[in-house]
């Protein structure tokens, strides 16, 4: 299967709808004393719990997006969107997924490689990404694409992340 670029005309707005089972997550503790300390610490769940979010394509607040995905006929199976932040340099990736139907199949892993090269190809210094604390399949990808965290926010989706198991992580690579 080859790696094709979607069309803003023809893509924007396409809806993706983001599902993933999880056994696990990295739970979140910040202790304030005189100093701040915080753990991020992988902790199972007691049961394999589904998650999901609906995101689109194309969406207007990303600085010049590229948008890349692999077909099954003229189905989208794989897709991974990008874009470069002109005031810093970094190339980040907003969205990114594989059809459940194909997964481990190494469509995620050809996918991250060409978004890796297009970053490196425009000069970005760095690949960045958020995910949530909850998707531990999806950090265990990362982590064996070379990437490392390096940052979080825990009122991202709301007030409550910690307490709710979901916090933003940022995962990042120098490139």
């Amino acid at each position: 299967m080859k790696i094709v670029e979607l069309s803003r005309n023809e893509y924007q707005n396409y809806e993706l709808d983001c599902k993933y089972q999880t056994k696990a997550y990295f739970d979140i503790s910040i202790k304030k004393k005189k100093d701040i300390t915080i753990h991020i610490k992988r902790k199972r769940l007691r049961k394999k719990t589904e998650k999901g979010f609906v995101s689109h394509l194309y969406e207007s607040y990303i600085e010049k997006p590229q948008v890349f995905a692999i077909f099954d006929r003229k189905k989208v199976v794989a897709v991974i969107e990008g874009s470069i932040e002109s005031w810093n340099n970094r190339y980040r990736v907003w969205n990114f997924l594989v059809d459940k139907k194909y997964r481990r199949e190494g469509f995620g892993q050809m996918l991250f490689k060409h978004i890796e090269t297009v970053a490196k190809d425009s000069g970005a210094r760095a690949l960045i990404l958020e995910v949530q604390s909850c998707n531990e399949p999806a950090i265990s990808f990362y982590m064996k694409q070379g990437l490392h965290f390096v940052g979080l926010n825990t009122m991202e989706y709301s007030n409550e992340d910690i307490q709710n198991k979901e916090v933003r992580l940022e995962m990042g690579k120098r490139l």
